[in-house]
């Protein structure tokens, strides 16, 4: 299918370039001027007119050949000026909001609202015709989809950390549209044109057809059809052969836009094998069966290795690896998924006994809704925006076939299966009204509510504090022994993968090294992957806390006094009161939802609906980016969550990191520039090397480092650190947490630490708050709130900390424990 994907397009594109070089080329093969009169009107076909004649008595050739100029010009002219200013119009509405957002959609809906004929035929009238009236005409028929799907995107692509860090850094609108939203659009654009390219063309050509555009004498496809249409008895080719190129350009134009698209590629139907039967085998009895699957990347490396796996009925299997092991790639393929970029080299994927690799899309849909569920990593992008939480799960439910009727109990039932409240101002609320941790819960909820057979989890519990986060995988394995679902777990803290799954799986370059119980596996890793993975794990228990260091208690680098926050009419924080001194740390845990990330992105100043005071070395902060000072800016630096988010895919890690250095050190020239880039990747662990390398060729440590680098180059007084280790696998986040320590230690840096991993505290020491409900219920050392916590908050998430099994029997290699 592929192959034939191949050729549609190459014969749909062959074609479009002939007919446009007929037109562009068209006027210097044209045997006779295309107003000269050769003969009588509507002459037949033959001699020196091999086409006939017009209605005048002109060549119908050489007005065929003269006449797609004009239509193609005025096309992409058209096309250009509706893509020009719809473009800056729903970019600007989308990142302004407000009142500028509500005119713009306004003003696109009283567009949209009136006829197209109407639309185009008031414009001519206003500008007058020819070819400037009929192309304005035609931009601005097409403008108000273009703004919309412009808007659409922009709002998405806002969404992403990077464009935060570029805002929080006081960059100008138009460089963050230009430069870091643009070059993010132009593939969703560039799809986009391809289809509104074909309706400008059939606006102009309808337009010429109207007499509203090219005028006679002149030559236009459009128009030779209006022209000849009364003698099409008489002489049909007059009409019929510019209808033949105008339809060939639409449908060769349309043909490579639908064959050449992502989407399409992805929607080709693929070959469909038989539809085994659960029970064909005795090996089919397995919810999933995987054998000598292989998977490459775009350069051709395997991503998974001749994988054989095997998860029986009421299972929960746990896939532990380093990053970019293949983990989620191994369960993306459990569903019958190949994630673009890469391809399938060999091997069987079987869900329920039916082989899911061929399917065709449509039968593929139908089996994965009757048999499994997904959480996906990213709890962010998991969630329809638009969607109340109950409406989230309903079309879940919906799409299942659930009568209307047993909807409401199952969606209750689901949201208090992943422990989140079930009143109903909760399952009012929208994605952007919940925490991360949240998010993820409620996409647990939508997995669950059909009760699959395979649950697959991709990281559920990254965006989740110690307590919640052992309380749902409890609950997994609850609902697995009351008889619920086999779980295929992908997860990086093996702590947790302890308490919950029957075996562990370790992946290694796309390998399973190695495969057995838990407490086995982890007892006496073979592997030395496991061995590197288990003694990183070791940290997760809670180590000895480290004492607090930095600069004398009576210096504050940050102050806060009485911060309360609100989103809406809701209230966030309250009351929170915090101190910090030039070198030290404060650390904030606390309950998914209680507030830590609205708390940074407050002291940030990218949540500026709060209230209270907040000084930097005795400056009062305004709340808002836009009323704070670029030094303000520059001395708090935040670190976003997600280290894959947070860097500008398009952009390679020289110019990501460059770009501060230049905004708050004018001063330097373009060396200078790239010398300090190559000063700052080397001191977070990094090589001038890497200054080449575009964000998708690191790893996910590296990526995170980068984005370390980046904060660096403005040389902060604050770094506001989001949850920087939760993406990341054991001993990845070790080093990401002894880095932080050096840099607090060495530059002097103060960190504000949101993390829900309790190892994190008590490797960097300092002060540890817990935030609940949105206030700090408790806060002192870390050695001290570790130790003895006196809010039941503290003690439920100490408590929850799990320990690996069998740890005092741990042998591990020296080689490991280093």
């Amino acid at each position: 299918m592929k192959r034939k994907r191949r050729v549609q397009t190459v014969a749909a594109g062959g074609v479009l370039i002939a007919v446009v070089l007929l037109a562009v080329l068209g006027p210097l093969f044209a045997p006779h001027g295309s107003g000269e009169v050769l003969d009588m009107p509507y002459a037949p076909a033959g001699g020196p007119v091999p086409l006939g004649t017009d209605h005048l008595g002109s060549d119908v050739l050489s007005r065929l050949l003269a006449g797609g100029r004009a239509l193609l010009v005025q096309s992409a002219a058209a096309l250009a000026a509706a893509y020009g200013l719809g473009a800056a119009a729903g970019m600007l509405a989308a990142l302004r909001g407000g009142r500028l957002d509500t005119w713009v959609l306004r003003a696109t809906d009283v567009l949209l609202s009136l006829p197209g004929f109407l639309l185009l035929s008031v414009t001519v009238v206003a500008l007058g015709r020819g070819g400037f009236g009929v192309g304005a005409a035609a931009a601005v028929v097409l403008l108000p989809e273009v703004v919309r799907v412009v808007r659409a995107a922009t709002l998405q692509a806002l969404q992403h950390d990077y464009v935060e860090a570029a805002s929080a850094r006081d960059e100008r609108t138009g460089y963050v549209l230009l430069r870091e939203v643009l070059p993010n659009l132009a593939p969703v654009l560039a799809a986009d044109a391809g289809v509104r390219f074909v309706g400008a063309v059939f606006i102009v050509s309808t337009a010429s057809f109207l007499g509203y555009g090219t005028q006679p004498p002149a030559a236009d496809w459009g128009l030779m059809i209006l022209e000849n249409r009364d003698g099409l008895a008489l002489q049909p080719l007059a009409v019929a052969v510019p209808a033949a190129a105008i339809l060939v350009l639409l449908l060769s134009a349309n043909l490579l836009v639908d064959t050449a698209s992502p989407a399409a590629a992805r929607a080709t139907p693929r070959r469909r094998r038989r539809v085994a039967t659960p029970n064909d085998t005795p090996e089919d009895r397995s919810v999933l069966r995987v054998r000598g699957l292989s998977v490459t990347g775009p350069d051709g490396a395997l991503v998974l290795d001749h994988v054989d796996l095997d998860l029986p009925p009421g299972r929960i299997l746990a896939l532990v690896g380093a990053s970019g092991s293949g983990k989620t790639t191994l369960a993306l393929a459990a569903l019958g998924e190949i994630r673009p970029g890469l391809a399938l080299r060999s091997g069987q994927v079987g869900l329920a006994g039916h082989p899911v690799l061929d399917l065709a899309p449509r039968p593929l849909r139908r089996l994965r809704a009757r048999h499994s569920g997904y959480v996906p990593q990213d709890p962010r992008t998991s969630l329809a925006p638009t969607l109340r939480v109950a409406d989230q799960i309903g079309e879940f439910l919906r799409a299942r076939a659930v009568p209307r009727a047993e909807r409401p109990e199952r969606i209750r039932a689901a949201v208090r299966l992943a422990r989140l409240p079930d009143d109903p101002a909760f399952l009012r609320r929208r994605p952007h009204e919940l925490s991360g941790g949240q998010r993820q819960r409620v996409a647990l909820a939508c997995a669950l509510a059909h009760r699959p057979h395979l649950l697959v989890l991709d990281e559920p519990t990254s965006a989740l504090d110690p307590a919640t986060a052992t309380a749902l995988l409890a609950d997994v394995r609850r609902l697995r022994e009351d008889g619920g679902p086999a779980v295929l777990l992908v997860a990086h803290d093996l702590a947790q993968v302890a308490s919950v799954a029957d075996e562990v799986a370790v992946l290694d370059a796309g390998q399973v090294v190695e495969r057995g119980p838990v407490a086995e596996v982890f007892a006496r890793p073979e592997s030395e992957a496991g061995r590197r993975l288990v003694a990183a794990a070791r940290a997760s228990t809670l180590p000895a806390a480290r004492p607090p260091a930095g600069a004398a208690a009576s210096a504050r680098v940050l102050e806060v006094e009485a911060l309360a926050a609100h989103r809406g009419t809701r209230a966030v924080l309250s009351g929170i009161a915090l101190a910090l001194a030039p070198g030290g740390c404060l650390s904030v845990v606390g309950p998914s939802g209680s507030g830590k990330t609205t708390l940074l992105r407050c002291l940030a100043g990218l949540h500026p609906e709060w209230t209270g005071t907040v000084r930097l070395t005795g400056d009062v902060l305004p709340a808002g980016l836009r009323r704070r000072r670029r030094d303000h800016l520059r001395r708090v630096q935040l670190v976003p969550q997600d280290p894959q988010d947070s860097l500008n895919p398009r952009h390679p890690v020289g110019r990501i990191i460059a770009r501060p250095v230049g905004l708050f050190r004018p001063e330097l020239d373009a060396e200078a520039v790239r010398g300090e880039v190559h000063r700052l990747l080397e001191r977070v662990g990094l090589t001038a090397e890497h200054a080449g390398r575009r964000p998708g060729e690191l790893s996910g440590g590296q990526r995170q480092r980068v984005a370390l680098a980046r904060a660096l180059a403005a040389r902060p007084e604050v770094l506001l650190c989001d949850e920087v280790t939760s993406a990341l696998d054991p001993p990845t986040a070790a080093t990401v947490v002894a880095l932080l320590d050096e840099l607090r230690r060495d530059l002097g840096v103060a960190l504000v630490v949101v993390t829900h991993d309790l190892s994190v505290p008590a490797r960097l020491g300092g002060t540890l708050a817990v935030l609940a409900d949105g206030t700090v219920r408790e806060s002192g050392p870390v050695q001290q709130v570790l130790s003895a916590p006196a809010d039941p908050v503290t003690a439920r998430l100490v408590a929850a900390v799990p320990d690996l099994p069998d740890q005092a029997d741990l042998a591990l290699p020296d080689a490991a424990q280093r």
